[in-house]
C-alpha cells in the first residue's frame, strides 16, 4: 500500500526515452490518489516549469519532486520509486 496517499507528485524531463521511462515507473507506482504532474523541460514552458525547477534546485532530469521537495535526482529503478512511494 502506497504510503505516499494523496502526496503531489512532479517529475521533471528533458523529453527523452530515459526520462518516459521514469515517468512510466512513477504512473505504475503512483496511488490513485495521488496526483502526478509531468514538466518535460525540452518543450516551450507556458506553465512556469522553468521557474519551479529552478526553485527546487534541480540540475539534472529526470528529477522526481515530492510535495515540493527532491525525492530521486537521476533515472530511477522501480525499486527505488517504490521505496520512496512507500511501497
Amino acid at each position: 500500500m502506497c504510503q505516499t496517499k494523496g502526496k503531489n507528485i512532479e517529475v521533471f524531463t528533458a523529453g527523452c526515452y530515459l526520462c518516459d521511462e521514469a515517468v512510466q515507473i512513477v504512473k505504475e507506482a503512483k496511488c490513485e490518489e495521488c496526483t502526478l504532474t509531468v514538466h518535460k523541460l525540452s518543450e516551450e514552458c507556458t506553465c512556469g516549469c522553468i521557474g519551479k525547477a529552478k526553485e527546487y534546485g534541480i540540475r539534472m532530469v529526470p528529477t522526481i519532486v515530492i510535495d515540493g521537495k527532491i525525492a530521486i535526482e537521476g533515472k530511477p529503478t522501480a525499486e527505488q520509486v517504490k521505496d520512496t512511494l512507500g511501497i
